[in-house]
């Protein structure tokens, strides 16, 4: 008998990146004042680049985003069923640390930023840093801004300075109660070193919240398509860390005037757009956001969002092609996928037969396809309940399809045992 691992629930992963979100503040706002008074300072000859070439929108653009918008947005998406990775940026632009206030804006304002952030978002999405200030760098010792870059200079930052550094974004978010699943890479940071970043990502997670198994989120392409790359593994300790590759950017609107336009990611039609042709390929289709434009210009990156959850759901009406995952969830599957040992043993020669899986990278929903028709699946000893259709295809279950068996079952540390009965 042939044992595959299929993808979670045979569904294509689905995901959505928050980038540049942080409490209270408009990020892309101080973003757009700070570059333009750092170019003036250090390249006065040069041209505008990048977001600063909206710095003639700063009178118009807020320099806050509310607590209460959060809230609306977070509550949609989690009744969407949508999933993915939220930025928390611990120290947004140095106006304020997240764990010591915002000078000049209510602490009332951070306290609802922060419950919101625990109660509606996190449910459904990873809160992570997007390194500390995703402006200029942190001289540690100091807190001082320097003027250098976290994306610009910073995609070669030295490294040994990029563990200590990941770990205090990690430590901030830690001192309000949100220990992280993962990094968010502002901009190219260690995009140079990406080995080193990785090694460094995964040293601080596991010091400042003993995580063996995070991720982190720098690559995007849009012409390749993506994978889940895994860095760094030890398989016998069950250590690793994953990266998550998008394959969509942001056609949401990034600073609510930019590109803003659904059919970049899927037409009306639900054949063209980029996330059809990944979706055929059963690769996990992440698609990346800046939050500010979910709030500026008329929540325009809202409106797209909400146009392309339509036509996802379109594309799957069903349900049973797709499956809206955390940047963490992601990674945990393929640490399972890669780095699981599976053997198949014959019990008695024709009617049975057992399947050993043995892991140290637990993961939810772990899917097998055996090329067989199964009358009866035991997982350790317990019955799984048949199934009939793929749209009732759930964790703990198993469908036959022919002459080929799915099964769906938690996996968890250690050794797991399938007895397959024809």
């Amino acid at each position: 008998m042939d044992v595959t691992i299929c993808n979670p629930l045979l569904r294509t992963p689905l995901s959505l990146i928050i980038d540049d979100s942080c409490p209270v503040i408009n990020k892309a706002y101080y973003w757009i004042q700070q570059r333009h008074d750092w170019r003036l300072r250090h390249r006065p000859d040069s041209s505008p680049g990048g977001w600063e070439i909206h710095y003639d929108k700063l009178e118009s653009m807020p320099n806050t985003i509310p607590a209460d918008f959060a809230a609306k947005w977070g509550e949609w998406c989690g009744e969407q069923g949508i999933k993915g990775k939220f930025s928390m940026i611990p120290y947004p632009a140095g106006v304020g640390r997240i764990d010591r206030g915002f000078p000049g804006f209510p602490q009332r304002e951070l306290d609802g930023w922060l419950r919101v952030a625990k109660e509606i978002i996190w449910p459904n999405f990873d809160l992570t840093p997007e390194m500390l200030t995703h402006t200029h760098i942190v001289d540690l010792k100091t807190w001082q801004l320097t003027e250098e870059w976290e994306q610009g200079e910073w995609v070669d930052p030295p490294v040994e300075l990029l563990t200590d550094y990941i770990a205090t974004a990690m430590e901030l978010l830690r001192n309000v109660g949100i220990p992280c699943e993962g990094v968010t890479s502002p901009g190219g940071f260690g995009s140079r070193k990406e080995a080193a970043y990785a090694r460094s990502t995964l040293d601080a997670a596991l010091r400042v919240n003993d995580n063996p198994r995070p991720f982190f989120f720098l690559r995007l392409t849009h012409d390749k398509l993506p994978d889940v790359p895994i860095w760094h593994a030890e398989k016998d300790k069950g250590i690793a860390i994953a990266s998550i590759v998008s394959c969509a950017g942001d056609w949401f609107g990034a600073t609510g005037y930019d590109t803003a336009d659904p059919d970049l990611f899927i037409t009306e039609d639900l054949r063209g757009g980029r996330l059809p042709a990944v979706l055929e390929e059963e690769l996990p289709c992440v698609l990346v956001g800046h939050w500010p434009c979910f709030y500026v210009n008329g929540e325009i990156g809202f409106k797209v969002l909400r146009d392309v959850k339509r036509r996802l759901d379109a594309y799957d009406p069903d349900g049973t092609k797709t499956l809206w995952m955390k940047n963490s969830e992601i990674g945990h599957y393929w640490m399972a996928r890669e780095l699981s040992d599976i053997e198949v043993e014959k019990k008695n020669a024709v009617t049975e037969e057992y399947v050993r899986i043995d892991t140290k990278f637990p993961t939810a929903n772990f899917t097998l396809s055996a090329d067989t028709a199964a009358k009866r699946i035991r997982v350790n000893g317990s019955d799984l309940r048949q199934v009939q259709s793929r749209g009732d295809f759930r964790s703990e279950t198993f469908l036959v399809e022919g002459k080929q068996t799915f099964v769906a079952f938690e996996l968890a540390v250690g050794e797991t045992t399938l007895t397959v009965s024809r």
